[in-house]
């Protein structure tokens, strides 16, 4: 497939991941692009800053990672959705840093999958590892998050599930591409960063619409809520950035929980996290 290089077109392996673009150190972001315009992309760009020091990098020396300007991106979108043969894609940011402290930018595109209204997850044996530094970057070569990608593969091959990692001590940390929050009838709960998440774009901005509404949040290292009465998943590519959890599994398909029948509360905060990312739009191809 087309990638772009800091300014460059070169040919790297279909599907390739960030791991076999370059297998050192990187951070990387992925959004959507739908219809040519991409939802809080200034969310994506502040957790890439957050990583660029660690690498000794400076984020106002990015090409294209710090960038809104159509000017600039649609070029570069343009080429390699043409040459995919998408109009909507996934897009995939990585920068690698360089000897002489600047950075090589690569962009790639993918196909963007059809967003389903809920998942079933599958609770994974791949501990989740200790992140480098908190907050967490979200950084290359990610092997973790791949080998967990590849046991939930093993176990199903639904596309409409995500699969679960604990940390070393049992405690719920994410889901293999996605942030996940429950409700237990009283408060919103997600995971610590102690766990070993990221900080998610769409859950942060999830935190964002429960403040605005005044509706209770806690960030805790616990086990899987069995008892909660919904769980939902947060990831940035997701058409609105969420959805909700329909059953979860254990790697045997033991039925280990699942949503009650009432989900018009999750529901609507899920509709007021959807409104509020529509706002944020930014226009790049």
């Amino acid at each position: 497939m087309l990638a772009w290089r800091n300014g460059e077109y070169v040919t790297v392996p279909d599907g390739a991941t960030v791991a076999q673009i370059h297998d050192g150190s990187s951070l990387f972001e992925t959004f959507a692009l739908r219809s040519g315009s991409v939802e809080c992309l200034a969310d994506h760009w502040h957790r890439l800053a957050m990583g660029c020091p660690r690498l000794g990098l400076n984020a106002q020396k990015l090409i294209l990672g710090q960038s809104t300007d159509r000017a600039k991106w649609s070029p570069v979108l343009q080429k390699l959705l043409n040459a995919a043969g998408l109009s909507d894609a996934i897009v995939r940011i990585m920068v690698v840093p360089r000897a002489d402290g600047l950075s090589t930018e690569w962009v790639t595109v993918r196909p963007l999958p059809e967003s389903t209204p809920a998942v079933d997850l599958f609770l994974l044996k791949t501990v989740r590892d200790k992140p480098e530094w908190l907050p967490r970057p979200k950084s290359g070569p990610w092997k973790n998050s791949a080998t967990a990608w590849q046991e939930l593969k093993s176990l199903t091959t639904r596309l409409d599930v995500e699969g679960v990692q604990c940390d070393a001590v049992g405690h719920v940390s994410e889901c293999t591409r996605s942030a996940l929050a429950w409700w237990d009838g009283q408060q919103w709960s997600m995971p610590a960063g102690s766990t070993g998440c990221l900080p998610s774009t769409a859950a942060n901005q999830f935190k964002g619409v429960l403040q605005q509404a005044k509706i209770p949040l806690q960030e805790v290292a616990v086990p899987f809520p069995q008892k909660a009465q919904s769980i939902i998943i947060l990831r940035s590519t997701l058409a609105g950035g969420a959805c909700l959890v329909h059953q979860a599994y254990k790697p045997d398909g033991q039925v280990v929980w699942q949503a009650s029948a009432d989900q018009s509360l999750a529901l609507a905060q899920l509709n007021a996290l959807r409104h509020w990312r529509a706002q944020r739009s930014v226009n790049l191809a």
